[in-house]
């Protein structure tokens, strides 16, 4: 006899809403935007907040910042400040306003690893279990150093289909994407397309800026899985500032190869 139809599939379950912070919480927070100065680096789409006191944090924060951050820790380093204005208050805003993020603090520029550090050694060595404080991270950018056994490659002659890479870097002496003012993410955007000019060979391409995508640009780079778009209100990069102007001095670099 014919086999019966398959059962049809279970609708996949959406994934839970990321616990909230609570009404108490939130009317801390309420007070403190309301009570916080303009900041230098607020658009009119971003504003920073200046937290006087030692957030009231509670079972729905999950970030390491959040653990770490003791009473005599916020009194120690809240009143500094870098020298491109990067506080204490901007570098912990988006673990504070958001509990479900893992790290929950960010930086403005070079000069926060040092002022803030005693926040950010212990993160650092919770999130990557590499301690700053009695270790030195070792760089090294030669492929040929690369190990790759025999039993490796037969795991990925079998299996592997397709890989990607993904890095993130920035530009010494600009501040970092939470703390760049418009003028610095010009700075950097500039740097890049004078060094995209001057690539030859599988590396030559064409730079994308996002504010000035033609139709067809932008149908190309979304069919090939490239364009990114503004990063959402529960993002890390979003509620940390470094969304602010967007798409100003944002865009995509791609190859011809």
């Amino acid at each position: 006899p014919p086999r019966p139809p398959a059962p049809a599939p279970a609708p996949a379950k959406k994934a839970a809403p990321p616990a909230a912070a609570g009404a108490d919480f939130d009317a801390w927070v309420a007070n403190m935007k309301a009570s916080s100065p303009p900041d230098g680096k607020d658009t009119d789409d971003f504003k920073f907040i200046t937290f006087t006191e030692v957030p009231p944090f509670t079972p729905a924060h999950k970030s390491l910042m959040s653990k770490v951050l003791t009473p005599e820790l916020f009194n120690k380093l809240k009143d500094k400040v870098s020298s491109k204005g990067f506080t204490f208050s901007n570098a912990i805003q988006c673990g504070v306003l958001k509990p479900h993020l893992g790290v929950g603090a960010t930086a403005g520029d070079e000069e926060c690893f040092d002022i803030f550090k005693d926040l950010y050694y212990p993160i650092v060595k919770g999130w990557h279990k590499f301690d700053p404080y009695t270790q030195t991270h070792q760089s090294d950018l030669n492929p040929e150093n690369l190990t790759f056994s025999r039993s490796q490659q037969v795991l990925f002659d079998k299996y592997v289909v397709s890989t990607r890479v993904r890095a993130a870097r920035n530009i010494s002496g600009f501040a970092l994407p939470c703390g760049a003012n418009p003028a610095e993410r010009t700075g950097v955007e500039n740097v890049l397309k004078q060094a995209f000019s001057a690539f030859d060979g599988e590396l030559k391409g064409k730079y994308y800026p996002l504010g000035a995508l033609s139709k067809t640009d932008e149908d190309m780079l979304q069919s090939n899985g490239f364009l990114f778009q503004k990063p959402g209100p529960a993002q890390l990069l979003a509620v940390a500032g470094a969304a602010r102007n967007w798409p100003d001095n944002r865009g995509i670099f791609h190859n011809d190869a």
